[in-house]
């Protein structure tokens, strides 16, 4: 019998079309969905403490499922480190750094995320000189809004013993100003030459850090989320979050098997498949980004002479790659620039001749070539995009990228084309608004925040995008048993204010979450 039914609600099933055609009711017994149909029909399942609720004839649709987020990352900026996304100016940001410290003389490290120089007036990048006029006395620690780029204070540099005489790991830049010395720059696996010497967090700051950002997946309907860079810490707090019962969302955490910085990769992780955690799939990176410029490009960034980073060494990828198909395990890699994509969709090709059933993913395929995405159909591998990146990121874009490269900029509609598994998602805290509504809008219009069209014949509709962050994302997640309205199905969904399907591309901004259920319940109702 029903422990809930919900009625005269607008059905988007994502079962064998969209819409339940002539259902306006969903029954849950428990955590599981027990029946779609008629009111009149479900009212049969309904026992003396079965609750009961009129939606009005709002939408209920799949809960949303981000395939690509970095929890931990998005609730640290709610807790241990300075968020300056909102700066407008370098100025601004110093003057945040400065009386951030002033407040917080009790931290060891100043830490914070955000910047994007591509937004401010001064239009460059911070160095060692701007952080040093605000802080001189403890190490400042500064993350690019990519987290491929940072920058670090003198302080920071004497404590990590950096000179110019420093070595460097393959794959990541260590930068110098005019005079030889480094400027406080790193990019890449570089990144690690100063990161590794912060104080770690704790498993018990993992966990609050996790929980500050459930409170957003709630608030935009987000029931499911992969986060795709899990070191071995993190991987234990999420295993110790799942065995207490305190997750509250269901999550597919992929490892990630080599450090910035590390020659010697982690250890691979063990298959697990829950409800509600699942480890099935490894993570590397082949790049950067292309708004900070260390995207693998063959051709030059606009009016550079700069081409991005490779990171990856063919064949230590490929020995790695081999391990974990091995050991049943799937591989992500993330892979932005043309010159990534060729290299990784290669490999893929390699591996696939060995472990032609096992997961092979691409994270974001920014620029990917014609062929690139015949590969990728032939050899069935999938992809997790992010659209939002050209409503927060389009400004870069435009800037960094010659004609032909913007054009082809996150082709969505050139991915579906070919039939290729594709999932939409956020990559937050790299974007600010993680709201997967804002993310359709952008898979729609193509248009950045400014109002400028890129790439606009890669367009797609609302409803491609809505599959794309609900039943697709559980299907490049090997989590069939979410992501669908069905019996049987486990009961996540979400209640929204109006239905997608017959809202204008210029209204899709106006769709608003108002319940999230989870596991048969209430997590968030809007006030």
């Amino acid at each position: 019998m029903a422990t809930l039914i919900i009625h005269n609600v607008n059905l988007l099933s994502f079962n064998d079309g969209f819409t339940a055609i002539g259902c306006d009711a969903i029954a849950i017994e428990g955590n599981r969905i027990k029946g779609i149909g008629r009111w009149d029909d479900l009212k049969s399942m309904m026992q003396p403490n079965t609750e009961v609720i009129d939606a009005g004839g709002k939408t209920i649709m799949p809960g949303f499922n981000d395939s690509h987020i970095h929890i931990w990352k998005v609730g640290n900026l709610d807790t241990f480190m300075l968020d300056v996304r909102k700066a407008s100016s370098l100025d601004e940001m110093l003057g945040m750094i400065e009386t951030y410290h002033q407040n917080n003389p009790h931290l060891k490290w100043i830490t914070a995320r955000g910047f994007n120089e591509a937004g401010w007036k001064e239009g460059r990048m911070p160095d060692k000189n701007d952080l040093d006029k605000v802080v001189k006395d403890k190490p400042v620690y500064l993350i690019r809004t990519c987290a491929h780029i940072a920058v670090a204070n003198t302080r920071a540099l004497e404590l990590s013993n950096i000179t110019a005489i420093t070595p460097v790991a393959d794959g990541g830049v260590m930068y110098k100003g005019a005079d030889g010395k480094p400027n406080g720059i790193f990019s890449e696996t570089a990144l690690g030459l100063v990161g590794k010497n912060i104080p770690a967090y704790t498993k018990d700051e993992l966990k609050i850090m996790v929980k500050a950002a459930r409170k957003q997946l709630y608030r935009f309907g987000i029931t499911a989320a992969t986060d795709p860079a899990v070191d071995p810490l993190l991987l234990q707090a999420y295993y110790e979050m799942h065995e207490a019962g305190e997750l509250g969302f269901r999550l597919n955490a992929i490892p990630i098997l080599l450090p910035d910085g590390g020659e010697r990769p982690y250890s691979l992780p063990d298959h697990y498949a829950s409800d509600w955690f699942n480890v099935n799939t490894v993570k590397f990176f082949s790049d950067g980004g292309l708004s900070g410029k260390t995207a693998a490009l063959k051709r030059h960034y606009k009016n550079t002479n700069e081409h991005g980073v490779l990171r990856l060494q063919k064949e230590k990828y490929l020995k790695l790659g081999r391990a974990a198909m091995e050991k049943g395990l799937g591989v992500a890699t993330h892979a932005i620039g043309d010159a990534a994509i060729e290299f990784v969709t290669d490999c893929y090709v390699n591996l696939a001749e060995l472990f032609p059933d096992a997961l092979k993913r691409i994270e974001h395929l920014g620029l990917p070539e014609e062929k690139h995405l015949e590969l990728m159909a032939k050899y069935q591998i999938a992809t997790s995009m992010q659209t939002i990146f050209i409503s927060e990121l389009g400004k870069n874009f435009r800037q960094y990228l010659d004609e032909d490269y913007l054009n082809q900029c996150y082709p969505v509609r050139s991915v579906l084309k070919q039939g290729i598994l594709i999932a939409l998602s956020s990559d937050a805290p790299v974007v600010s608004n993680l709201n997967p509504v804002k993310g359709i809008e952008a898979a729609v219009t193509r248009r950045d925040n400014e109002g400028f069209v890129i790439a606009a014949d890669e367009a797609i509709s609302i409803a491609e995008a809505l599959k794309a962050y609900t039943v697709s994302a559980s299907a490049i997640g090997k989590t069939p048993q979410f992501g669908s309205l069905e019996e049987g199905q486990l009961a996540d969904f979400i209640v929204l204010n109006r239905n997608p399907l017959s809202t204008a591309p210029r209204d899709i901004a106006s769709i608003k979450v108002e319940r999230t259920f989870i596991d048969g319940k209430c997590v968030y109702e809007s006030e």
